[in-house]
């Protein structure tokens, strides 16, 4: 009897299998439309982002019954201003940096030739001759070749320098002209951002649909707000915390590489694990030695480890986030669809869908399994 009643109080779903691969397909064709159109999709994004970002900074300005386009200009011009003193205060760090590369790429060669004087090798032999010890092994417990055929060995084709610039060219043009796509458009949605919203509330048609479309809006605008300013938070803790640490191992630079992690930290997940091995690297070029590299590195990835298990979970459920397996899931799709643009994007995007999968009924299946 009791099962019975179970059995009654559970919801049946009802699936219509001949929906399903019109299902598929729509999937798969939005899926081509966005990875073809990457080109035109990622400055759209990236524009509309940019543009949430900067609007805490251009309604102030509003409320002082300035002119939303002056409010822009004067966001845009302050912006400007703190880009470049932020470039001139780095610029020293980065030029001793940059100045002491060739200093210590010479050191690490000495110390490696020294070793080698000594018939003690360094670092960079010793892994060479395990690399050739390991081929060796591997090439020993291979089959050998049966009689009568010959190993081929591809050739490479040469190397040609004028094709090599003449492509960096290329995508330096096109970086160019996308991001003087971004900057302009950006402007334009801080001008008239709040009357392509009203269009689009107007377009929803009934009140109810209008209600729910202003719910949605609202919606999306908080989530990424409070995703920008949870994310400028922690890549600040990340960059602080990486230069001290650095520097009480003793790694020279330290303020440079926090800054870099800071920066890379903006790329979840992926951005992280750079930094980890971007330290790493420093360090062994400058201590020679696997002690001090391990350590430097170490010290790196505990700071990566406390934010991605403690700084960001915290400060993301406070943001009304996604959870953990969702963002890994949607760097893993946006960036296979547009490479780094799309590891920028994702989170954002996540969160945009998730936000209006909690106002809409059919979709709310959606904002639940992507939630906390």
């Amino acid at each position: 009897m009791e099962e019975h009643r179970v059995a009654a109080q559970t919801p049946s779903v009802d699936v219509d299998a001949r929906s399903l691969p019109a299902i598929v397909l729509s999937a798969a064709a939005a899926i081509f439309v966005l990875r073809e159109g990457a080109p035109l999709f990622v400055p759209i994004a990236v524009s509309v982002l940019l543009a949430y970002a900067l609007e805490p900074f251009v309604a102030p300005l509003v409320r002082l019954r300035l002119p939303r386009i002056v409010a822009a200009a004067l966001v845009y011009a302050a912006l400007a201003f703190t880009l470049i003193a932020t470039t001139q205060a780095a610029r020293r760090q980065v030029t001793a940096f940059l100045a002491d590369l060739p200093t210590t790429l010479a050191s690490a060669r000495g110390t490696n030739a020294a070793a080698r004087d000594n018939g003690v090798g360094g670092v960079v032999e010793r892994l060479q001759h395990a690399a050739r010890d390991i081929e060796a092994v591997i090439a020993a417990s291979s089959p050998p070749p049966e009689p009568g055929l010959s190993r081929v060995i591809p050739v490479k084709g040469r190397f040609a320098l004028r094709d090599y610039v003449s492509n960096i060219g290329r995508g330096a043009a096109g970086l160019g002209v996308r991001l003087s796509i971004i900057v302009l458009l950006t402007f334009l949605l801080l001008v008239r951002g709040d009357l392509l919203k009203t269009k689009v509330i107007r377009l929803a048609g009934s009140w109810s649909n209008a209600k729910v479309t202003i719910d949605i809006i609202r919606a999306i605008d908080r989530q990424i707000e409070r995703y920008l300013v949870a994310r400028l938070v922690v890549s600040i803790i990340v960059g602080v915390a990486t230069g001290l640490a650095v520097a009480f191992v003793g790694l020279e630079h330290a303020p440079v590489w926090g800054m870099i992690a800071g920066v890379l930290n903006v790329l979840p997940l992926v951005g992280p694990t750079i930094a980890c091995a971007l330290v790493a690297v420093a360090a062994f070029l400058q201590f020679h030695t696997l002690e001090p590299t391990l350590l430097a590195g170490g010290a790196s990835v505990i700071v990566a480890v406390v934010e991605g298990n403690v700084i960001t979970p915290w400060l993301m459920g406070r943001a009304g986030e996604i959870n953990t397996v969702a963002v890994f899931l949607a760097v893993l799709v946006w960036g296979w669809m547009w490479d780094v643009w799309g590891l920028l994007l994702a989170v954002p995007i996540t969160v945009a869908i998730k936000a209006a999968a909690d106002h809409i009924d059919p979709l709310q299946p959606i904002g639940e399994l992507l939630g906390r």
